[in-house]
Order: C-alpha cells, then structure tokens, then sequence
C-alpha cells in the first residue's frame, strides 16, 4: 500500500507543476511578444513482477507483469508562434512579422535577445527598449557573428551640401538630381549671316557617364567654338566663336534640356550633390538642425526627420551593403559614397535594427524584462536585417502581443485540477487501506 501512496504522490506533484506552468501564462496573457509554455508528461519506472517468458514447443509464452511508479515530467516547451499585431500609432513600436529576434546590450555589454519592438530614444539619441537596453544596429544584412554598434540617432546635425567635383565618371543612372533619358538633343547653329545649321547630339542610356555627354557636345560642336565640360555637380559651356546656338525642341527626343535646365542657361542644375554630414551633440551650432522625429520602416531601418524637412535613413545597395541616405529640403536625394558622415553619433552608428535567428529557438533561456539570452543548446546564431535571408520584415506603429490562448490554458488547468483531485483520491484510498491493515492484529 505504501506504493500506492508514493505513486499517487507524483500525479499530485505533477499536476501542481502544470497549474504553475498554466498560472505564469495566464499572468503574462497581456505582457508584449510572451511566448506561451506548456508541459508534458512521463512514465516513471514500473516494478517488474514478471518478464515474461517466449513461447516454447510444448507450452505458450506469457506477457510481462509490472506496475507502474508514477508519473515526471518530461518537458516544458515554448510555443514561438508569432502573436497578433496590436497598433498604437507609435512611429517606434514595431513588431518582427517572421522570423528573428531584435538584439539589446545592456550596460555592461551584454547582449540579449527580444521580441518586444517598444524602443524609446534617449536623451543622447540612443534607440532604447523600456528597460534603457540599447538596441544594437546590424553590421551588415547577414553574417554570423553580432555587431558591437548601437542605433544612435543624431539630435542635432548640420549638413553641408555642395555639387560632386568629379560628375564626370558619375552614370547617368546614378545621378541624384536628373533623371536623364535617352534620346537625342536638337542644337540650332546660327553664323554670322544669319544660316542656321542643325546639328543632333546624342544623349547615351543610363550606364553611360555624364563625361560621355559631354563628350558628345564636344565631337558635335567645337568646331563651332563652344566648349562644354562637367564639373563641380553642373554641365556648363563656354561659346568662344562667332555663331551663335540655340536649342531646339524640334527633333529632341530626350528630356535632358529639361532636367538640366540648359536650354536658358550657360549652366545646368545641381546634377548629382555631396553631402558632408556632422552631428552636433557634444557642441552648438546656430546652422545646425535638430531632429523633429524618428519612425521606423518594414525593413527595420530608421527614418530621422529634421526640422527643416530633411531626411537621413538608410538602405541596402546593390552589393548587399548598407549604406547612407541623405534627402535635401529641397528632395534631392543623396546616396551611398556621395554621403560622408563624420561625428561620432553618426559614424559609428547603424540605422538598420539588427535582428537574430538560430537553429533551436526553443534552446533559448528566458529571463525577465521579456529577454532570452544563449543555451547550450541554441545552436549557431546568425545576424541580418529585417526582409533579407530568412529574417521577418518589420510592421511599425504597433506591438506583438502574447501568444497566450486563454480557452487553452483554462481547458489545461481544469485537466490538472482533475489530476490533483483524483490522485488524492488514491491517496486518500490507500491511506484508509493501510490503517485497515494496522488494526488486523489487534
């Protein structure tokens, strides 16, 4: 009988176990991106009274004979399904749509692993989660090795904008204030004597080089006495000669008068920009700009917007890199090698949030304030943005709820409640026997 009591004694224990697993879930049914548990069961060893034996050529065989001790626990898992999209309207709350995890240092540098996209920026514009975690910004769209950069945010910045000395060896395509297309350019020729000579110039596509613009002019006109060349961000031309031109709108078939504002002038607009960035934290400046406000896009790349409408982001280029975006009051947009930033606030800083992903989630340990921090049985971690490899893209102006099925975990803790209450039962059962059995005697 006291066998029983013993095995009864592990259903109770067990139960009691699956109503602390169900009560934690229930209490974080409205805690951001909780990721519900559930517990399961197993066999305990049986006793033995018999083996068995294999049937013979006179006699059959006979099955074992073993009671069972009780029941363990066998696992407590996590379900990392995502939970639902709950918006707040707050350019900073996100939530990963997929796969990953954000990545956030704490202040002695070490990292940690979230779903909980609630980020606040600091009074040093450090991009930060509720608790003053810094979110870490991502070394490149997929690596396996984490970055040591935050998500700084320049509250101040003042930015030098000038025309791109070497325009020449720039492509037509890559210009960030034309969008030039391919065609031909009619230029009246006017002598002395008042005859007119047409002459067409060809405008190349778009992988051709400002410099083969000109040199088109150049093989089409010098002979006349005007000279064109490409700097400092404009094409210009000199007229040295005795004729006169004029262009024309009869047989030009692209728009490059139009986008380089030729056609009155001796030069054209601001073709393609540079833009020297510096961030004004630790000094004032009264030509600096400050920041008006900060959101977040689907691939988890950060847009600041200044006061005087400018805008500084960034993006994935075509060889997969990250790379600054810078756009003008005006809307010129400037790109890549043509954004330098200086400061410290900008140039060790990435706008991009770096996400996380590794072979077994479920290997994660769980700590409070909604982290996860590395298991022995993690596996290898691998480092991107959001929208590229096997990353999740980003939904801004909201939060990931808890996962937590309420019917579910209701359903489980009357399961349990039942299990507890029926091995009492046996308990209360073999107890009676076993007080029955100690007065046999008197």
């Amino acid at each position: 009988m006291s066998q029983a009591l013993h095995t009864s004694s592990t259903g109770i224990n067990a139960g009691q176990s699956q109503i602390n697993v169900i009560a934690h879930n229930v209490a974080n049914i409205n805690t951001v991106a909780y990721k519900s548990a559930n517990m399961t069961f197993e066999t305990l060893y049986s006793n033995n009274l018999s083996y068995g034996s294999a049937a013979t050529k006179d006699g059959g065989g006979t099955n074992p004979k073993q009671i069972g001790l009780g029941v363990k626990i066998s696992g407590i898992t996590r379900n990392f399904d995502a939970g639902t999209f709950v918006s707040t309207g707050r350019d900073l709350d996100t939530m990963i749509s997929g796969t990953g995890f954000f990545v956030v240092q704490d202040a002695d540098k070490h990292q940690y692993f979230t779903r909980d996209g609630v980020f606040n920026v600091d009074s040093a514009g450090n991009l930060v989660t509720q608790n003053g975690m810094k979110v870490m910004g991502a070394k490149s769209i997929y690596s396996n090795a984490g970055s040591d950069k935050t998500v700084k945010i320049p509250k101040n910045m003042l930015a030098k904008v000038e025309g791109d000395p070497n325009i020449s060896s720039v492509k037509i395509q890559d210009l960030n204030n034309a969008s030039i297309t391919q065609g031909k350019v009619s230029v009246d020729i006017v002598d002395t004597s008042g005859n007119v000579t047409n002459v067409l110039v060809d405008i190349p596509d778009g992988n051709s080089t400002v410099g083969t613009i000109v040199s088109n002019f150049n093989s089409a006109l010098s002979s006349y006495g005007i000279t064109f060349k490409a700097e400092n961000g404009k094409i210009s031309y000199e007229n040295t000669g005795t004729n006169t031109m004029n262009f024309s709108s009869d047989g030009t078939t692209s728009n490059f008068l139009g986008e380089t504002g030729l056609g009155s002038s001796t030069t054209s607009n601001n073709l393609n920009e540079v833009v020297t960035l510096q961030d004004m934290i630790n000094y004032n400046d009264k030509n600096a700009i400050s920041l008006k406000s900060t959101a977040i896009d689907e691939n988890g790349i950060l847009i600041a917007t200044y006061n005087d409408g400018s805008v500084l982001t960034q993006y994935v280029d075509e060889a997969e890199t990250l790379q600054w975006k810078y756009t003008t009051p005006e809307g010129v947009t400037i790109l890549g090698n043509d954004v330098t930033a200086e400061g410290s606030a900008i140039k060790d800083s990435n706008f991009a949030l770096e996400l996380a992903t590794m072979v077994n989630q479920e290997g994660l340990i769980s700590l409070n304030n909604n982290l996860w921090e590395w298991g022995p049985d993690v596996g290898d971690i691998f480092y991107g943005v959001a929208g590229e490899m096997a990353f999740g893209s980003i939904e801004s102006g909201g939060y990931e709820e808890s996962n937590v099925d309420i019917a579910h975990e209701l359903s489980n803790m009357i399961s349990a409640q039942r299990m507890i209450q029926m091995n009492s039962r046996v308990f209360s059962t073999a107890s009676e026997v076993m007080q029955t059995l100690a007065y046999l005697g008197q």
